[in-house]
């Protein structure tokens, strides 16, 4: 299969509406990362998705909704009753946006979408090209990032293409992703509501809705599994070359191993140096992430080193997909980098 980029516009929006509804994939921006898009309600275009991906079954995906109207998913079977008022809240403060509900599952959802769960992940997206394909498909679409399983995700088109040449028709081009990481997804379906992944809507933005804020649980769950949410494996959004998590600044730079400095300690850096946050906004640390680690992994090093990550909003984020890429720490030991393997 040959995979064409085509940048969005009128042409190439109406194409790849035109692959999704004949059951094909798509992929598509959104305002975190670029998604591998099916029709959410067809199981035989969901099961491409894990086919393209190598995704196992048990890991959900979430459904990008064509309206953020919450009673308008009840009544199309996407989401069953009871809806907890606070979902159409919390609705209303973030979609579009990157924040992702748990919520009752409905009739017309597949069991590939859930993994067999009786619960639902949904979304309304900002990035308006997936806004417009949403409104011209008039179903949801599954879209989980657009990579290989376990791997980095994408943020632009050509990453998409690293990822998924050969095995999906078409990527649509709608330039770099804004956030550049996952949405934070927030389960509604018990008395607490409860943060399953981390993300640019903050615990505090969501206590500010919901009059407190829910408390972060981000466990590693086995893939044997069904997870209640995306992005839950203690492996995930990782590079094939080892990375490592340092617990102070760099300042040693032996030969062989690429370097992330948090921000630039000086003007010009070596080729194998590389600064997360060359400004003083923690929000560019999250929209170069992956940017970055696709960089020092194609540096053909032994391994990759990265810097705290310091306090911020978007820090408990950046922390949680580092931890889940990392292959263990590194500490300088007077002499030499030595390794500790992530238990």
């Amino acid at each position: 299969m040959q995979t064409e980029i085509r940048k969005a516009g009128p042409e190439s929006m109406e194409k790849a509406a035109g692959l999704l509804l004949s059951g094909e994939l798509v992929a598509i921006p959104t305002e975190t990362v670029y998604g591998l898009a099916a029709t959410g309600l067809d199981p035989l275009a969901v099961q491409k998705i894990f086919a393209a991906k190598g995704r196992p079954a048990t890991d959900p995906l979430i459904l990008h909704l064509p309206s953020p109207d919450l009673k308008v998913a009840v009544e199309s079977g996407v989401l069953a009753q009871p809806i907890p008022h606070c979902a159409f809240h919390l609705a209303k403060a973030f979609w579009p946006g990157p924040l992702t509900l748990v919520l009752p599952r409905g009739s017309k959802v597949p069991d590939e979408v859930t993994s067999g769960l009786s619960s639902v992940a949904v979304r309304y997206p900002a990035h308006p090209v997936a806004q417009k394909l949403l409104q011209r498909v008039g179903v949801p679409l599954a879209a989980p990032s657009a990579n290989r399983f376990g791997r980095i995700s994408p943020t632009d088109a050509e990453a998409v293409r690293e990822e998924l040449d050969g095995k999906i028709p078409l990527i649509l081009d709608g330039g770099k992703c804004e956030t550049g990481v996952e949405s934070t997804v927030l389960s509604l379906l018990d008395d607490e509501p409860l943060i399953l992944r981390p993300g640019k809507i903050t615990a505090a933005e969501i206590g500010g809705v919901l009059g407190k804020a829910p408390k972060t649980q981000s466990l590693a769950l086995q893939k044997d599994n069904a997870m209640p949410s995306p992005g839950l494996l203690e492996s995930h959004y990782a590079p094939l070359t080892p990375l490592y998590l340092t617990d102070q600044p760099i300042t040693q730079f032996p030969a062989g191993l690429e370097y992330i400095h948090y921000q630039s300690p000086q003007k010009n850096l070596e080729p194998n140096r590389r600064a997360l946050c060359p400004n003083d906004d923690p929000y560019s640390a999250a929209q170069n992430l992956y940017r970055l680690l696709r960089e020092a992994d194609a540096g053909g090093a032994k391994a990759i080193l990265i810097e705290p990550i310091p306090d911020s909003p978007i820090a408990p984020a950046l922390r949680d997909r580092l931890h889940r890429a990392s292959s263990g720490t590194a500490r300088w030991d007077g002499h030499r980098w030595q390794f500790t393997a992530k238990k």
